[in-house]
């Protein structure tokens, strides 16, 4: 059995001519039909079948929000696929805690400026605080003006998530603002607010950095750690077993009611593959009437009961063509609703802020904001690699209709019976998880022609009393690329 580098190796070129196939096949139905005008196929490799029936009951599909949860980029072949196998509130998370608000030197030698001006009070500052809480990290006390910086962004976390620098130094009772403040910490706080008044010229300064970076402290937070109980910007969620948890909100625009009705309408389309045997390992692939190319003759498999597995040339010898037909219908959407997850300055919820990303991404050090302290491994650009699924086209698991020629009819008898049920893989991947959910519906022999027609049905897109394992097929998808400019 080839391992499955090799076979990823293998059937990439199928796997190229089926998703260029696939696309201008379904590029009408998607456009028109989902006014989805920028959309590329998605590799099944990474993602599989969506398991579309996101919402029971006001609980989220676990197993809909880690189909979700990936990073997503173009591979060279021009189709999507998953970026590196990490999930995408990971690599937020990590984009998130890289970023800080940097201080152009003309800003910076302001800002240094008003410190040295209120050297007293910013060295009674940090003497209070250190007094009754330690030292300040060593991250933190390269200079007074780092050192002022944490001892702000502690001092204001007693207060609301949606607290800024802005609104306490205005504020007419700032003491009010700050409700969790510990106990003994009151002479710090005056003494922090003598420091403010005492540095007003560099008001807009400093408020710039401690709002930029307490609005990234706060969208770091808003995906880890996970709270004890939901709250604004969480969510109840739950896998098929009923094993409960909590993730970043995210709500799907479409009701579970409107992709239901979606799956089971007309809207549709064929992909058509004539497959030659080539030798014992390979086939060679026609794809809508185009060129073959060749690649592993297992891209497409048949698995029945007992561990029996075929490939479309097992059953007869003699078979060296099969005409593979693939029928999708049901084309509806799926659109995940970023804006809903969006970062909410007001009360400091939401973890999807592609502002942030898009401002450190193409920081300019000439004008002071949000940058990378260390660089980061993602191509930030529109088609880059670090998009994220914004809107997918799906449809109902596809029919399979196989003619094989030159056959044998005894020798496919045996194997297809009416209503028999098989596990179908292609590319690699298995259609409907790896059980035996297809269905040889239909069986024909025409003893003129020698060929025999076996039609396979897939599962229902809509399973009653297992809605929250029903799939459907990812034609494709469109992404968001929160760097680009």
């Amino acid at each position: 059995m080839k391992d499955l580098e090799t076979t990823a190796q293998d059937i990439a070129p199928i796997k190229k001519a089926y998703y260029d196939g696939l696309m201008k096949k379904a590029d009408s139905a998607v456009k028109s039909a989902l006014n989805v005008q920028n959309w590329s196929p998605v590799d099944s490799a990474g993602m599989g079948d969506l398991f579309w029936y996101w919402n029971n009951a006001a609980i989220f599909n676990t197993a809909t929000w880690n189909q979700f949860d990936n990073v997503m980029q173009y591979n060279a072949d021009g189709y999507l696929q998953i970026t590196d196998g990490s999930a995408l509130t990971t690599g937020l998370f990590n984009l998130y805690t890289a970023m800080a608000y940097e201080l152009t030197a003309a800003d910076q030698t302001a800002l240094n400026q008003a410190n040295m001006n209120a050297a007293g009070i910013v060295t009674t500052v940090v003497a209070d605080y250190t007094s009754l809480f330690g030292a300040i990290p060593a991250a933190n006390s390269a200079t007074a003006s780092a050192k002022l910086l944490y001892v702000t962004e502690q001092i204001l976390s007693w207060g609301a998530d949606d607290l800024t620098l802005a609104t306490f130094r205005s504020s007419t009772s700032p003491t009010s603002l700050l409700p969790n403040a510990p106990l003994g910490t009151g002479k710090l706080i005056s003494d922090f607010m003598t420091y403010l008044s005492q540095t007003a010229a560099a008001a807009t300064v400093q408020n710039a950095v401690n709002s930029y970076n307490a609005q990234i402290a706060q969208c770091a937070r808003n995906l880890s750690p996970t709270p004890a109980a939901v709250k604004p910007g969480w969510m109840s969620a739950a896998d098929v077993n009923g094993t409960a948890s909590i993730l970043p909100y995210l709500n799907i625009a479409e009701p579970t009611s409107t992709i239901q009705n979606g799956l089971q309408g007309t809207q549709g389309f064929e992909v058509n593959m004539t497959v030659t045997q080539v030798d014992q390992t390979t086939s060679s692939v026609s794809v809508n009437g185009g060129a073959g190319v060749s690649g592993w003759i297992d891209f497409f498999h048949l698995g029945g009961s007992a561990g029996a597995s075929y490939n479309a040339f097992s059953f007869d010898q003699k078979v060296t063509q099969v005409d593979i037909t693939m029928s999708f219908t049901g084309v509806t959407k799926f659109t995940p609703q970023l804006s809903a997850s969006a970062y909410d300055i007001s009360n400091g919820s939401g973890w999807w802020n592609p502002q942030l990303i898009k401002q450190a991404a193409n920081h300019d050090p000439n004008v002071s904001g949000v940058a990378f302290t260390t660089p980061q491994p993602y191509n930030f650009a529109e088609n880059g690699d670090f998009g994220v699924l914004d809107v997918l086209a799906i449809s109902q698991l596809p029919t399979i209709k196989m003619v094989f020629h030159n056959a044998t009819e005894a020798l496919f008898q045996s194997h297809f019976q009416q209503q028999s049920s098989w596990s179908v893989s292609f590319l690699g991947i298995p259609l409907a998880g790896a059980s035996q959910s297809y269905q040889s519906s239909t069986y024909h022999y025409d003893k003129t022609a020698g060929t025999v027609t076996v039609t396979m049905t897939p599962p229902p897109a809509v399973i009653p009393g297992t809605l929250m394992t029903s799939q459907a097929y990812v034609i494709g998808a469109n992404c968001a690329w929160p760097g680009a400019q």
